[in-house]
């Protein structure tokens, strides 16, 4: 189980296959495994996974802040001897990424993020909703609303795809408590401030055109200051993108860390 310790966080992560590093950064309520479509389809990399404070197997106390899971993924690659690498981000690890990228601008060659935009009041209303729900109503019911964000309506047509996907998401073996999501939820409430014309790298930013909580022009918000950026839609994918999509995701990856 590798750790290291960065101030006062345990922080996990998982290394899988051999080649330029990659390091993926995972999004709200999310940890390494959310990545598991993915990863076949990224061939002659070193993949390294990281799970956020407040997600999956990374430990620490009290309230937690952006800024200090930038500073955790610029200590894993202390930590691994990397001085620069690849990276992709999904939702907020795509503003990590971007952060990442804007604060220590000789450590990434080149970004994707996914799904990754501005955040609007409604979306912000619904995560505290959703932290608040979370204490009080059973998690796979817990899911199954979250799912309505993540998922487009192909997701939806089968009941037993839906009932087995929140059955499998509860029993998950590191799967977030109510208080650590409200802790990332505070986390991105308070925000960090992070001059993105300082990326020095250039970025692809994926969409799904079915994204609620992304939508294109949130996206080309949030990159708007980036000085070298593209944007590419995926077609028929929500949120969750690389689940809905994984092939055509990959093959934009690929294609752009090429």
């Amino acid at each position: 189980m590798p750790q290291f310790q960065n101030g006062a966080a345990s922080v996990h992560y998982e290394i899988l296959g051999e080649g330029a590093p990659l390091l993926l950064i995972a999004g709200t309520a999310s940890d390494g495994a959310s990545w598991g479509p993915l990863l076949p389809l990224l061939p002659g990399r070193q993949l390294i996974l990281v799970d956020n404070r407040g997600s999956g197997q990374t430990r620490v106390d009290g309230p937690i802040e952006l800024a200090e899971m930038v500073s955790d993924c610029a200590a894993l690659l202390d930590h691994l001897g990397l001085k620069r690498v690849d990276a992709i981000g999904h939702s907020l690890g795509g503003f990590l990424g971007l952060a990442l990228a804007a604060t220590h601008p000789t450590r990434v060659n080149r970004l994707v993020t996914m799904g990754a935009g501005t955040i609007s009041p409604k979306s912000r209303t619904l995560f505290r909703d959703l932290s608040r729900l979370y204490f009080i109503v059973p998690a796979t019911d817990w899911f199954r609303l979250l799912f309505q964000w993540l998922f487009s309506t192909p997701f939806f047509v089968d009941e037993a795809n839906v009932a087995a996907a929140a059955a499998a998401s509860t029993a998950y073996a590191h799967r977030q408590s109510p208080g650590d999501f409200a802790r990332q939820v505070a986390a991105i409430d308070r925000g960090m401030i992070v001059d993105l014309s300082s990326v020095a790298c250039e970025v692809l930013a994926l969409s799904g055109d079915l994204d609620l909580l992304a939508p294109s022009g949130a996206v080309e918000e949030l990159h708007g200051k980036v000085p070298s950026f593209s944007h590419e839609r995926i077609a028929n994918a929500a949120h969750s993108l690389h689940w809905e999509a994984p092939a055509a995701v990959a093959r934009e990856i690929n294609a752009f860390l090429r």
